[in-house]
């Protein structure tokens, strides 16, 4: 567990130390991107827990303060960090979503609770811990969803939202884990893939998506879909229309929708048009698996020849 022993130029943290109140400090660059979006997802929530008095806010740049950086053991931008009797008694690295955030400071927004050690959290804990923490009537296991039968409005629409948040980011582990397995084991991840009861091809598109976005580029709100549907774009215009998306509340389809009528401006790249003439049988088969992939028929068949490709 990380010891904050040693004040500040200017005292800040030292002082807030000392106190009952903990520290919240938010470790960034004033360059990153992630940092501003972090930064927001922060805001929303003690804004939405009505928090904002519950912690000494800090804000620690790292380009100014590199030796409050290297003290605090921060190596990943941006960095969230609950500091409590001189000690970090949580931390959050990399960029994370309101989900995650609430989760690492749920102990202090619900009364100011300690932690007895340091805790990190990772993304694929936190979606799941939170629905399994969502009701203490609440039973789960892979083939059900239990509910109490007395379950107020809004409880009901927290765990609705922490299935939806488990669901997504299951797919991009899977994604992820597929793209891992695509160049670390050759033939044998082709074998491997069958302990996940998905298609091959179906894993082959998730990674293909997950290749298209690293992690700090991914919205964590929105779906995998919403990714998948822009992914076969150059990442300027793939950013362009995820910030539309998440301006406007867009689902899916209304992005699928959108972008097939207002197309896409492609200046910075040179475009060739294939076409393939198939039977009516076998261009059913191709849409249907490129559904259920969550992908538009264009963008699934530009991620199997991509990995026919690499292949």
């Amino acid at each position: 567990m990380t010891t904050v022993a040693e004040p500040t130029k200017n005292g800040r943290l030292a002082t807030a130390a000392r106190t009952s109140k903990p520290t919240l400090c938010f470790v960034y660059s004033p360059t990153s991107g992630p940092s501003r979006r972090m930064e927001g997802f922060l805001a929303q929530v003690l804004q939405r827990r009505h928090n904002h008095q519950t912690f000494a806010l800090r804000r620690v740049n790292s380009v100014e303060r590199p030796d409050l950086v290297e003290r605090l053991g921060v190596s990943t931008l941006p960095t969230l960090l609950v500091i409590q009797e001189r000690r970090v008694r949580a931390r959050l690295e990399g960029l994370h979503g309101c989900a995650d955030i609430e989760h690492l400071l749920e102990p202090w927004l619900n009364g100011g609770l300690e932690r007895k050690a340091q805790l990190r959290v990772s993304p694929m804990q936190a979606p799941q811990a939170a629905l399994a923490g969502a009701d203490p009537d609440v039973s789960l296991s892979r083939l059900a969803l239990g509910l109490p039968l007395e379950l107020q409005f809004e409880r009901w629409c927290a765990i609705g939202c922490s299935v939806v948040g488990s669901a997504d980011a299951s797919t991009w582990w899977l994604a992820d884990w597929a793209r891992y397995g695509e160049g670390a084991y050759g033939a044998r991840y082709r074998d491997a893939i069958a302990i996940t009861g998905l298609g091959g091809q179906t894993l082959r598109n998730y990674a293909w998506v997950a290749g298209r976005f690293e992690a700090s580029r991914r919205r964590d709100t929105l779906s995998f879909a919403h990714h998948a549907e822009v992914a076969a774009l150059q990442p300027a215009e793939q950013d362009a229309w995820l910030d539309r998306a998440e301006e406007g509340s867009w689902s899916r389809n209304e992005l699928r929708t959108r972008i097939r009528r207002e197309g896409t401006d492609t200046t910075d790249c040179v475009l060739e048009h294939v076409c393939v003439s198939v039977s009516s049988d076998r261009a059913e088969r191709w849409r249907s698996a490129a559904e259920a992939t969550g992908l538009d028929l264009a963008a699934w068949l530009i991620g199997i020849a991509d990995f026919a490709a690499r292949s």
